[in-house]
This record gives C-alpha cells, sequence and structure tokens, in this order.
C-alpha cells in the first residue's frame, strides 16, 4: 500500500479522470505507471548548469562581436560558435 498526499485540485483531477475512464483511482494509477518517464533530477541539473555556461559564452561572444564590429575575426567566432553547438550535441544525447 502507497499513501499519497494531493491538493483539493489534483484530487478532484484524479477523481474525474478515474471516473471518466470507468475505472477506480488506484486502476487508473496503475494503469499509467509504464506510461510516465521519470527525469533524473541530478542529470537535469547538471544540464541546466551546461546549458548556463553555453548562454554565457554566447552572450560573451555576442558581445565581443558587437564591441568589435569591425575587428571581428569571423573564423574565431564560427570555432566559438562550433564549440558550442557540440556542447548542445552532448547535452541533446
Amino acid at each position: 500500500m502507497l499513501r499519497v498526499r494531493f491538493s483539493d485540485d489534483e484530487y478532484d483531477r484524479l477523481k474525474s479522470l478515474a471516473d471518466n475512464a470507468g475505472v477506480s483511482m488506484s486502476e487508473l494509477v496503475r494503469d499509467h505507471l509504464g506510461r510516465v518517464k521519470v527525469r533524473n533530477r541530478d542529470d537535469e541539473k547538471q544540464r541546466i548548469a551546461m546549458l548556463n555556461r553555453i548562454n554565457a559564452n554566447l552572450n560573451m561572444i555576442a558581445r565581443w562581436v558587437n564591441t568589435h564590429k569591425s575587428s571581428a575575426d569571423t573564423i574565431e567566432v564560427v570555432s566559438h560558435l562550433m564549440v558550442i553547438e557540440r556542447h548542445i550535441d552532448e547535452l541533446a544525447k
């Protein structure tokens, strides 16, 4: 047996879903266990930290390009963007 606390709104929603499906609330929850994807929170935190670093890098590149428009080295900017793209690809895996 598992006891779960729901807010009134959550309970009403679950009850309504179960009633509409013609099953008990317990049956509804058991039926959906295999359909729920649980994310690892540590992985999520690492992904968010990496995205924040990437965002900071993009902001630095944009600031540099805007400050040095006439002398912006296209090759250098593109190489930085390629590194960022690789990091984003790693996060997507």
